[in-house]
């Protein structure tokens, strides 16, 4: 048969098997990253990824402040304290779907890593031995969707010194009852990020990264014009999660920042000024 072929015929197989070899190879490829392309394209594709100007936070002019946008969140960063300001994102149900599902990113295959494009954003190892947990603002359980927003919110732009017990306790409960609220609302707009009143500490090679005297978070529900507000102090201070909570108008009398200026003027005033804990349970 070998004969029969000829010269042409073999070299025409051998073309045809180095093609298939090669689709093979590009399948393979195409598959591992079918699975992180997917994820994104669900969340993107139903409309629940948008540049929303509900995430504008309007910071405190006492502060430098610098504004970065990443995939899934908006940090406003602190040049002078070298920590964020406000981080701020969008939580979806579609989100929270990935997050909790058996296709989610793991967080031991992300380390911290400084943003060079940002002035003042510390180096990982500045927090090394100083006594205070690297702490997310915009959480890692929140960003598991992608593998881009997963990467991003371990950039140092989005890190405090936080107290470990506070990190690893209340706190975490608080982060883990927003994540829960997502799911059940569908879209809900998160901001948060540190109080400086009173800080004295600083850490870091050159003693330049203020650590918070306690942080803030106010979530808001679009669909329901509703919102809430929470304020802890950067130590454990136990008790439940309802125990923090206040109005938003509360943590932007703290703060000295604007949230949901977006919103239409009344309506603002409205979920603002009061709050219900009840009505997020």
């Amino acid at each position: 048969m070998m004969k029969k072929l000829g010269k042409f015929g073999l070299t025409c197989m051998v073309a045809i098997a180095a093609v298939i070899i090669i689709s093979f190879c590009v399948d393979a490829k195409h598959k591992r990253n079918k699975g992180n392309t997917r994820r994104v394209e669900q969340v993107k594709s139903s409309g629940q990824v948008e540049s929303s100007n509900l995430t504008e936070v309007r910071v405190n002019s006492r502060y430098r402040n610098v504004k970065k946008q990443y995939e899934a969140m908006t940090v406003n960063f602190n040049t002078a304290y070298r920590v964020p300001n406000c981080v701020s994102y969008v939580l979806t149900s579609k989100m929270i779907d990935i997050t909790n599902g058996p296709n989610a990113e793991h967080r031991r295959n992300y380390k911290f890593y400084a943003d060079p494009s940002v002035s003042g954003c510390p180096e990982w190892y500045e927090y090394k031995g100083s006594g205070y947990d690297r702490g997310h603002m915009a959480p890692a359980n929140d960003m598991r969707w992608s593998r881009q927003s997963m990467s991003d919110c371990f950039l140092m732009t989005n890190i405090c010194p936080q107290d470990h017990d506070l990190n690893g306790g209340s706190w975490n409960k608080l982060e883990l009852k927003v994540h829960d609220w997502a799911k059940r609302y569908g879209k809900i707009i998160v901001a948060t990020g540190p109080i400086f009143n009173g800080s004295l500490n600083r850490i870091g090679k050159n003693h330049d990264i203020v650590v918070p005297s306690g942080f803030f978070k106010v979530v808001l529900d679009p669909a329901r014009s509703c919102a809430i507000g929470f304020v802890y102090d950067n130590h454990e201070g136990g008790g439940g999660v309802q125990r923090h909570a206040c109005s938003v108008d509360e943590v932007e009398r703290i703060t000295g920042h604007d949230f949901f200026s977006a919103l239409p003027a009344n309506v603002e005033r409205q979920v603002e000024s009061s709050f219900s804990f009840n009505q997020w349970n």
